[in-house]
């Protein structure tokens, strides 16, 4: 790894200007080859670790999940990574094209979405060779563009799965994502089976034309993305959503009480933040605010919430919401569940004298709440930075694997 560190370091130090367009072209190249090599170096090694379930060692529940914290990877990604690499297991010479830099990772990803175990089990009684469909595949992979190569894949699962019955359900299954950007939007991705997305069409076509406003010159699309949070608002308004964690789920944004007083575009006014959507001007937290409940929540001089108190067992909405405040996600090293998908964790046991309170508790997401009651994990907040530091059961610390 050093010696791969070394030539990264002189492949940085190149003059790119002083060279001529052939000696660009040929660097370009060969780089693009070594990239399809590394990457995939980086799936056969992930492969080994899931196999192993390296990934308990430091306490996550999966080896996408440990991709995800502790090397800071796109869910999209860590998926694509771990079921490329288990699929590639059954397809060698897919799997010697890519470890040679042939073929990138889209290629691969291409080929062994489709070779799903139903795939696979009918290609077999039906009397299709897997070795010769894999190295039909790879040859073809290796003289076109993925989406090219993505032609010829769908001509062997027609040829399989004519009527797409076929489909694992890993496959087929509903998926919508949600992911913030460095603009403060939120970008949506997702695909549904025919039967959701016309329970879909139809809902946000109802709330599109039901009662659109004469003149309205919005387009389809903005008028659709209006009617999806119109759906969403008038699920939480209706009160037809179950409770979360006892509490009926709600919008909480967080304003600087002088800002949320402040007229508008008054200066030094402090923005305000969304739970999972992040920070947002002040304008949009006062609109928010001014149709909704305020709970104060009372900050020390370092901006941390204080104690609300130690006399119950389980804390209150009030120690939650300071909790949550505070947290932001799971504490547990490399894993950051969200707020609502977490309990309200005694850093001290309260059978051991420690208090209800916010400074004695800690976000955890359920399965690393069970890692540190039954698994020997421990978490420790620090004091002066507010950082929390997670423990394994011999005393070593979990650290993030990935660089700055």
């Amino acid at each position: 790894m050093s010696e791969l560190r070394s030539a990264l370091d002189q492949l940085a130090e190149i003059d790119l200007d002083a060279m001529t367009d052939d000696a660009l072209l040929d660097l370009a190249a060969e780089l693009v080859t070594a990239s399809n090599r590394v990457a995939a170096s980086v799936t056969a090694v992930v492969r080994a670790a899931d196999r192993r379930e390296a990934y308990r060692h430091d306490g996550a529940v999966s080896m996408k999940s440990w991709l995800r914290g502790s090397c800071r990877m796109a869910p999209d990604q860590a998926t694509a990574i771990v079921s490329t690499g288990r699929r590639l297991e059954q397809l060698p010479e897919t799997a010697a094209a890519f470890a040679a830099g042939e073929i990138s990772s889209a290629h691969a990803r291409v080929i062994t979405r489709a070779m799903t175990p139903g795939r696979l089990a009918k290609a077999a009684d039906v009397g299709i060779d897997l070795a010769e469909t894999d190295e039909i595949l790879a040859s073809l992979a290796r003289a076109t563009a993925p989406h090219e190569t993505a032609r010829g894949v769908k001509a062997w699962v027609a040829g399989v799965d004519p009527d797409g019955s076929l489909d694992d359900a890993a496959d087929v299954r509903r998926r919508f994502t949600m992911a913030t950007g460095m603009d403060g939007r939120v970008y949506l991705r997702g695909d549904l089976d025919a039967a959701g997305g016309e329970y879909l069409h139809t809902a946000l076509g109802a709330l599109m034309n039901g009662d659109r406003p004469a003149g309205d010159r919005r387009s389809h699309a903005e008028r659709q993305a209006d009617a999806l949070v119109a759906l969403a608002r008038g699920a939480l308004d209706g009160g037809s959503l179950p409770d979360v964690r006892g509490e009926r789920p709600h919008v909480r944004v967080t304003i600087d009480w002088l800002a949320l007083c402040a007229e508008r575009g008054a200066p030094g006014g402090s923005g305000g933040s969304l739970g999972w959507a992040g920070p947002i001007n002040p304008e949009t937290a006062r609109r928010l605010a001014c149709d909704a409940s305020v709970v104060r929540i009372i900050t020390g001089p370092d901006g941390l919430p204080l104690d609300v108190g130690r006399a119950q067992r389980t804390a209150s909405a009030a120690i939650r919401r300071a909790v949550e405040l505070r947290d932001g996600h799971c504490v547990f090293a490399g894993c950051d569940a969200p707020p609502e998908w977490c309990d309200v964790h005694h850093v001290v046991h309260w059978a051991h004298g420690g208090p209800t309170s916010c400074d004695n508790g800690a976000l955890l997401c359920e399965r690393h709440h069970t890692s540190c009651h039954e698994g020997g994990f421990t978490i420790r907040r620090d004091p002066g930075t507010g950082h929390w530091h997670t423990y394994r059961p011999d005393g070593t610390e979990v650290l993030s694997r990935a660089g700055p």
